[in-house]
């Protein structure tokens, strides 16, 4: 459902076998869809406006993908097997210097280049295998080839869950060896996920790193949770089809279809999130809002359809449905990417933008080299001079 490009809306800017995909220009994952033209459109419950306070402790980094002057990086002909350089920066200050490209093993591609806080984590996979690189340096390599769909480091140790290129399974690894590997099965949770975090499937709850997955078992269509490397199943049915599923506060929660009805399960807590069986959730997270077990996705009543954020015989409808919503249990935004109208800069994918303080943070990148890729976030803005564009945006809260 995702798509690639954001304009600036209110916002006005004067030797290997590489499995790397080439620059994408806002190139779709396997969860989006492609689009000819953005805008940027935003949503936020609660008094979560311009006028709320900021942190004085709230610090933004930005990462950035840079070329050599003389490459048309829009066009780009090498198909991604370019040397360029990774940035990442402490608001305006360039924090990392990464060199980056084939020779490197580090990608150019946003999609395989992850921030979260002040590090920059790559992904890259060859006929070598895969290797993760934390601000350039190694952290973990393997001769198997994967694309990750979470990664994660706790307590020094780097957690990744990635999809096999030769199998319809995946691999959990921790610090690179292989932990759990299921043959058939299908994660929960990705990057580019609405109710996943930057770090993807993977998520650390009561102090236990977890993910979950979906695999058939005895017949039955089961769900695992997995916490510290150990899977237990948490459900099964014959013909359930799970939506998501997570462990949220040490609760299991499951969004599921059953019989033709939709179905959110909250430890032994069941609300009615169909309106009595009328309203059918197609895709959709389960999260925590406003202190209540609901879901974001996308329903249909009758034969209209809609986006939204449903609880006990409720929803809160995001009007024109979104590409993106951002939701920290509190507050929400919605980020709308049309196919129609103007088209004018890049907005690659979920990172290129975060929810702090119930308003988002966005990096932008103009199609125009008259402009320069900007970061924002209220009345705030640091553009960035480059060749080149933005990859991603987070931000560190210090106690």
């Amino acid at each position: 459902m995702k798509n690639k490009y954001l304009l600036f809306s209110m916002i006005v800017l004067a030797g290997c076998t590489v499995i790397d995909p080439d620059l994408p220009m806002g190139e779709t994952r396997g969860d989006e869809h492609p689009s000819s033209s953005s805008s940027q459109g935003g949503d936020s419950s609660g008094d979560s406006g311009s006028d709320a306070p900021t942190r004085k402790d709230t610090t933004f980094y930005v990462s950035a993908v840079c070329f050599n002057q003389d490459y048309e990086w829009q066009r780009d002909t090498a198909f991604g097997a370019v040397a360029c350089t990774l940035k990442v920066f402490k608001g305006a200050i360039p924090l990392h210097i990464i060199p980056a490209g084939p020779e490197c093993r580090i990608s150019s591609s946003p999609h395989r280049n992850h921030l979260m806080g002040s590090s920059l984590f790559s992904e890259y996979a060859d006929s070598k295998g895969t290797v993760i690189k934390q601000d350039g340096k190694e952290i973990a390599s393997w001769p198997e080839r994967e694309s990750l769909l979470g990664l994660l480091v706790k307590d020094g140790v780097l957690h990744t869950v990635g999809a096999d290129y030769r199998s319809r399974g995946f691999c959990y690894r921790i610090g690179g060896k292989v932990v759990l590997k299921v043959e058939i099965g299908q994660v929960f949770g990705s990057f580019n996920k609405d109710t996943y975090g930057p770090s993807g499937a993977l998520y650390v709850d009561r102090g236990s790193v977890c993910f979950a997955y979906g695999a058939p078992l005895n017949g039955q269509r089961t769900a695992f949770i997995v916490k510290d490397g150990t899977a237990e199943p948490v459900a099964s049915g014959a013909t359930t089809e799970y939506l998501d599923v997570k462990q949220i506060d040490g609760t299991v929660a499951l969004l599921y279809n059953e019989s033709g009805r939709s179905w959110l399960k909250y430890g032994n807590y069941m609300p009615d999130i169909s309106c009595g069986g009328r309203r059918y959730w197609h895709d959709g997270g389960a999260i925590i809002y406003e202190g209540r077990p609901s879901v974001i996705g996308t329903y249909s009543v009758s034969y209209e359809t809609g986006m939204g954020i449903g609880w006990v015989n409720s929803v809160r409808v995001i009007p024109g449905g979104a590409d993106y919503v951002y939701c920290d249990g509190v507050h929400y935004a919605a980020v709308k990417l049309p196919y129609q109208g103007r088209d004018d800069c890049f907005f690659f994918n979920r990172g290129c933008a975060c929810l702090a303080g119930g308003d988002l943070a966005v990096v932008l990148t103009p199609k125009s080299p008259y402009y320069a890729p900007a970061f924002t976030y209220r009345d705030k803005k640091i553009e960035f001079s480059m060749h080149g564009f933005l990859s991603g945006v987070s931000f560190v809260a210090e106690e």
